[in-house]
Parts: structure tokens; C-alpha cells; sequence
């Protein structure tokens, strides 16, 4: 049960957190040090920093999923000791986590009513049903109500998330990266949904790593840096540069005579392609061609042509629910399609399973990072080494099944030092924060020793300086002749990392744009990102071509 004391003190609504602390003994980190946030009722307030900085271990916090090693939470004018995050909703605060969890067997209904059914004990199935439909309808939220949660798309997921939160009439929100994953007519309508549950009264914690739309969104913004609070104020009074010089511990630069908006950096700076690309009559190293799927629960995937070639990138834009998703499966072996054929230089890979891609040089990282990406209530090792384990079979003992332990133990440092990521890879998973297991995972997969690397919102989680720092490291990956696919909703990675975009929209090719590396950073980017758009909301014609001239 949650405990409250009543403080004396001038009447105040929301939530206060004060001298938060937060030591992790496991690893020795000290993830938060005497950090304060609040966050008013009808107020947006943004929560920035690095990688690694406390945002989502101070929001774990707030919303009763740890418990801190010291410090007080408020929520209108009382103190809290949330012991679960059952306690925190019973004070109206809920959390919508950078990868909502679903119960596999449930319907999306049930899924959002758990844990507040009407009638309980006894379930009353159709007015239950009825009170989620009528919520979902009122927000616009188009969900499945009757699909299998575990079939949902991950920004289906996200909305699931709200909408059970908005059932139990929270107060308070927080949004942990909302928009990593979303189209940007997705995001749009995100906002909209913000800015109706502000006039509602509603309090929003927003974490995210995308600047500009933050500031656009946010009333007030606080920056958090190794786990102190480094400065809190108006949305309004500050700008791109200040706030990454505030993240960074950067001294900000400003050019005499250029107001501080010309110094918004793009929210991907463009690496250079390389010069001499790769001639169009080089032999593909991937290629799709008539690829059909329908799995049920899935969106279908119709007639879909692809053609990958040695030393470049090619990014898949589209809304998760157009079928990006069934794309990466299918290609990865997780899914059989139906007809169609993938080739891998020579290897034809069509319905031949997951080994059949990794044996001839594939490596796939999906989006569900603590779904399938890797297992978030283990030791980090384990998730590590889940490539590297059958090199350890090694002599006598490997013939026996026994691995090497030696060999795992120096390959996870390898990747700990090749993310830059310090701690013990003895250490659960979920100990670390989003942004560094998402570099621990795209340094587990660049590892290996592959052609084809397939991505799915690489850039979910990192920061601006790591987002710069994975440009790099692809472009060294493709150097040798090897390719990425780049699948993504995010507009800005895509143009940033992409040597070609291929667009899908209801489970086909909607366009095919061309980057010229040329005329890359003379016309204008909203150009690119107007056509993009187009194309994912069905504005073109399917099959059209699109390059900059």
C-alpha cells in the first residue's frame, strides 16, 4: 500500500521529485545524483539529456517501477513511497515505456482492461469491451480491439499503452521516446492527442532525443547530465544549440551576426557518401523480387521489388502498420512468404528460416529490442554472446557441449568497449538505459562477420552524438562491399544514412527515391522529406521515381 504524509507548505498540485537518488550496487553506478523534476498539471514538460543520463531511470522512478535510494516524490502537496507501479497509478501517474509490454494470448480489450475490469469480480465482457471502444474512438485511436496483442505493430503497441492508462483516468503521463517509431503523420497526430490531453489538465512528461520537435511541443524542458539536474526553464527561451551544449557539457558556439536558429544543427548530420559509388551494373548483392506475404495478424506485403547493390544503403521508409515490419521478417527468415524470391548474392533464402540467413551472411536487428533483440531480465552476457556462443564449442569440452567461458567473458567486453559502454556485462540487462543497449546491439550485430546487415530504427534511443557516431560506423561496415537495409519511420535517419529510399505504403512499393550524393545539402531537405511523405500517405503514384537534380 502506498504510505503519504501530509506536508505543510502553500497549496500546490503535481508531481515534485526531490534529491532523487539512485545507486545500482550491482555495477556500482550511481545512476542519479540528488536529481529534481515537476511536472504541473496542463503542462508539457520536456526531460532531455545524453545517453545514460537518468531520463528513464527518474521516470521508472516517478512511475513506481524502482524505488529510490533516497529523495521524496509529491504528488499534490503528499508524499509518496511507491512500492509498485500500481501504487503510482493509484496516485495518478502512468508511464508509457519505450517498448510497451503486451500478454500474448490476450486481446487488445482485454489487454487495456486488465486490472480494471467493470463488475469485478466478475468480468462483464460486453460492457467492457463497450467502455474501450467508446475511449479508443473518442481519441481517434483506430486499434484492433479484438486482434492478439502479441500480432500488434509497435506504434499499435504504444497506442494500446495510452489507452489503457486513459481508462484508469491518470492525471499524469509520461511518454518515454513517443515518436521513435512513428511516421510523420503518425507524430502529427500524436501531438494532436498531446495537446488535447493538456487542455484536459493532464500533466505530460515528454523523453525524447528529437530537439526541435521537442522544443516545438514543450511548455517547460528540463536537462538531466550523469544524473544531475543541469537546468530547468520555458521551452521558449532556449534553442538546439544551448540545449546540446547543455547535455553534452559542450561550451555552445554561436557565429557573429547568425541568429541562433540558423545554428540548429540537422537533426542527422549527413555523412559524405563515398565518391565513386558503386557502378549500377556491379552484380546485386541482395535482391527481392515478386515477394508476396500473408500471414494473418500481419499486414500483407504485394509484389515487392528490391534490389540492394554492394556498398550502399537503402533505406524502407513507411508506417510500421504498411507493412514494415512483415518486410524484415520475410527477409530474415522469420516469416514464409508465400511467393516470391530473396537472394542473397547467390543464395536463394525464400522460406529457408533464420539459420539459412545468418549461414549466408545476414545479420538482423528488429525494432522490439527487449522482445527479441535480447532478454532484458538476464545478465547482459547472455544477450551478447547469442551469435558468439558456438565459437566457444571449442576442444574437448566443446565436443561435449561445454563452452569456453574465457572466450564469452573477453568477446562481451569487446562489445561493452566497442559501444563504449561501461559496467559488468554481469549485470542485468535491464539495468542499463535504452540508449546504451541500443549501441551494445548495434555493436553485437556490426561484430559479425556478414554482408547484409538489415536494421530497424537504428537510431531508436541514441542521442545525437551517437546517432553521428553509427553514421560512421556504417559507412566503414559498407566500405568493403557489404549493404545495409535501413528500415525506418523517421525521415530524418533515413535521408541522413540512405543512398536510396524506397517507400512502402499497403504493403507495396509506393516510390523509389534517389538520393545524388551530388546535390546532397543543396535542395533543400523539406524537399525530400515532402516527397517521402507524400508517398507514404498515397499522395503519388505507385511506382514513381523520385531524384534530386
Amino acid at each position: 500500500m502506498v504510505r503519504t504524509r501530509a506536508l505543510a507548505g502553500p497549496p500546490a498540485t503535481g508531481v515534485r521529485l526531490q534529491g532523487i537518488q539512485k545507486y545500482f550496487p550491482a555495477n556500482g553506478v550511481h545512476a542519479l545524483d540528488t536529481t529534481s523534476f515537476d511536472l504541473c498539471p496542463g503542462e508539457i514538460h520536456a526531460l532531455l539529456g545524453e545517453n545514460g543520463a537518468g531520463k528513464s531511470t527518474l521516470m521508472h522512478i516517478m512511475a513506481g517501477y524502482m524505488r529510490p535510494t533516497s529523495g521524496r516524490i509529491l504528488v499534490d502537496r503528499q508524499e509518496q513511497h511507491f512500492l509498485s507501479p500500481a501504487d503510482a497509478l493509484a496516485a495518478g501517474i502512468g508511464m508509457v515505456r519505450q517498448h510497451p509490454q503486451v500478454i500474448p494470448g490476450f486481446r487488445v480489450w482485454e489487454g487495456c482492461i486488465l486490472g480494471a475490469e467493470p463488475g469485478f469480480p466478475c468480468l462483464h465482457s460486453r460492457k467492457a469491451r463497450t467502455q474501450v471502444r467508446r475511449l479508443s474512438d473518442r481519441w481517434g485511436f483506430d486499434l484492433p480491439l479484438d486482434r492478439d496483442m502479441a500480432d500488434l505493430t509497435i506504434s499499435q503497441r504504444q497506442k494500446t499503452a495510452v489507452l489503457a492508462l486513459l481508462l484508469r483516468d491518470v492525471r499524469y503521463l509520461i511518454f518515454d521516446e513517443p515518436t521513435a517509431v512513428l511516421s510523420p503523420k503518425e507524430t502529427q497526430g500524436l501531438f494532436a492527442l498531446f495537446r488535447l490531453l493538456k487542455q484536459e489538465g493532464k500533466g505530460l512528461v515528454l523523453i525524447s532525443h528529437k530537439l526541435e520537435e521537442t522544443l516545438a511541443m514543450a511548455d517547460r524542458v528540463t536537462v538531466l547530465r550523469k544524473g544531475k539536474t543541469q537546468a530547468r526553464g520555458p521551452a521558449r527561451s532556449l534553442h538546439d544549440a544551448s540545449l546540446q551544449a547543455l547535455m553534452f557539457g559542450l561550451a555552445p558556439t554561436k557565429r557573429k551576426g547568425v541568429p541562433d536558429r540558423a545554428l540548429r544543427p540537422r537533426a542527422l548530420a549527413a555523412v559524405p557518401p563515398p565518391q565513386e559509388p558503386m557502378p549500377s551494373a556491379s552484380a546485386p548483392l541482395l535482391q527481392v523480387r515478386g515477394l508476396c506475404v500473408e500471414v494473418p495478424g500481419r499486414p500483407f506485403l504485394r509484389q515487392i521489388d528490391i534490389t540492394l547493390l554492394p556498398g550502399t544503403i537503402l533505406g524502407i521508409a513507411g508506417v510500421r502498420d504498411s507493412g514494415l515490419e512483415t518486410l524484415e521478417l520475410a527477409l530474415s527468415g522469420f516469416l514464409v512468404p508465400s511467393r516470391g524470391s530473396i537472394k542473397l548474392r547467390d543464395t536463394e533464402l525464400a522460406g529457408k528460416g533464420i539459420l539459412a540467413f545468418r549461414e549466408a551472411g545476414g545479420a538482423y536487428l528488429g525494432a522490439d529490442r527487449t522482445g527479441s533483440a535480447l532478454a532484458p531480465q538476464r545478465a547482459l552476457q547472455e544477450s551478447l554472446i547469442i551469435h558468439a556462443h558456438r565459437r566457444s564449442l571449442r576442444g574437448f569440452w566443446g565436443k561435449l557441449g561445454i563452452l569456453e567461458q574465457p572466450f564469452l567473458d573477453a568477446w562481451a567486453q569487446r562489445i561493452m568497449e566497442a559501444a563504449k559502454v561501461t559496467g559488468s556485462f554481469k549485470t542485468r540487462a535491464d539495468a542499463f538505459s535504452g540508449g546504451m543497449l541500443q549501441r551494445l546491439l548495434l555493436a553485437r550485430e556490426l561484430a559479425e562477420k556478414t554482408d547484409l546487415l538489415i536494421l530497424a530504427e537504428p537510431g531508436w534511443g541514441l542521442d545525437s552524438k551517437n546517432r553521428e557516431r553509427l553514421q560512421g560506423e556504417l559507412r566503414r561496415y559498407i566500405k568493403p562491399g557489404r549493404g545495409v537495409l535501413l528500415f525506418s519511420t523517421d525521415v530524418d535517419e533515413l535521408l541522413a544514412l540512405s543512398d536510396r529510399i524506397v517507400v512502402l505504403r499497403n504493403g507495396a512499393c509506393s516510390a523509389d527515391l534517389r538520393v545524388d550524393p551530388r546535390h546532397q545539402g543543396i535542395l533543400p531537405l523539406e524537399v525530400y522529406k515532402e516527397r517521402i511523405g507524400q508517398a507514404m500517405v498515397g499522395s503519388t503514384q505507385e511506382g514513381s521515381v523520385y531524384e534530386a537534380v
